[in-house]
């Protein structure tokens, strides 16, 4: 694993000098999605503290209590994302069963939780094509004492060998359902028997199946559009024919808040509403182990 170079300050001027925080290892994209640095630094804040938290609106900084980017701000943000908004990720993504295993994560956010896999015994590589995200997530590690890899980079081109990598975890990130290249590069780098976890949004969440049940209700109180383009949001029967060339697809849906779900449906078990209405899935496969005999078949 490689050591990150040098302490940060206890105040990240991270506006001032974005590109100069993130380490380059393998190309560049020409372009990238992400953060760009903003002109209401508190504002961007609150609102990367309300996306790490899983909270439902954005919080106002005084609800934050902590300075921007502090170790304590982290430490918030993870209580919140494991212990009260998104109970369910540690099981789900195992953050307590890889280690000694290289872990892969690609992926937004700010690395809470690819954090806990470094924590509990994993090599951790990140990978982002956004110098600003990637800036942060090395920030938070760096804060903790714990050590990782940072690769600046498209994630459908990683300057990885083929075969070096036990675990992939991709958060936040998932293609068009038309275009695999990712997948494909994510099948490429796993060992044989490797495990990819993906995290994406759920397209028949709570939201929808209200649409659909409450059509006038829908109608009367949506929301104006931001203009901000959606991410793809997937099925559970399309997450997997993306994920094809792997085998030994699970798929679990989560991520409700009973406070969410229409009144006619709250006497529902959480286990039930969060299996019908969850507003994300997650999909566990592998990659074949008979993936090392065609290789060596073909050499």
């Amino acid at each position: 694993m490689e050591a990150m170079e040098g302490p940060y300050p206890n105040h990240l001027r991270l506006w001032a000098d974005w590109p100069t925080l993130v380490h380059e290892d393998g190309p560049a994209p020409a372009a990238s999605r992400g953060l760009r640095g903003p002109h209401d630094p508190a504002g961007f804040a609150a609102r990367l503290y309300a996306g790490e938290t899983m909270e439902a609106a954005v919080p106002p900084p005084a609800d934050q209590a902590a300075e921007p980017y502090t170790l304590q701000w982290f430490l918030n943000i993870e209580d919140k994302r494991h212990s009260r908004h998104g109970r369910w990720i540690p099981k789900i993504l195992e953050f307590g069963k890889h280690a000694g295993d290289t872990l892969l994560g690609i992926g937004n956010g700010l690395g809470t939780d690819w954090i806990q896999y470094a924590r509990h015994g994993a090599s951790v590589v990140v990978c982002s094509a956004a110098a600003g995200q990637l800036a942060l997530i090395r920030r938070n590690f760096e804060l903790r004492g714990l050590n990782g890899r940072f690769l600046h980079t498209a994630p459908d081109s990683l300057p990885l060998p083929s075969a070096s990598i036990d675990v992939a975890c991709l958060s936040s990130v998932m293609p068009d359902p038309n275009n695999g290249r990712l997948v494909a590069e994510v099948y490429r780098v796993l060992k044989p028997g490797g495990k990819v976890l993906a995290v994406t949004g759920a397209k028949y969440d709570v939201d929808y199946w209200y649409r659909v049940c409450f059509p006038l209700a829908a109608w009367m109180s949506r929301k104006q559009s931001t203009g901000e383009a959606e991410s793809p949001r997937f099925s559970a029967r399309r997450l997997k024919r993306l994920f094809a060339p792997f085998i030994e697809h699970r798929v679990y849906k989560r991520h409700l808040r009973r406070s969410e779900v229409p009144h006619v449906w709250r006497w529902l078990p959480m286990p039930l509403l969060e299996r019908m209405l969850g507003r994300v899935l997650v999909l566990k496969a592998f990659k074949p182990v008979t993936a090392a005999m065609a290789v060596h078949l073909a050499a």
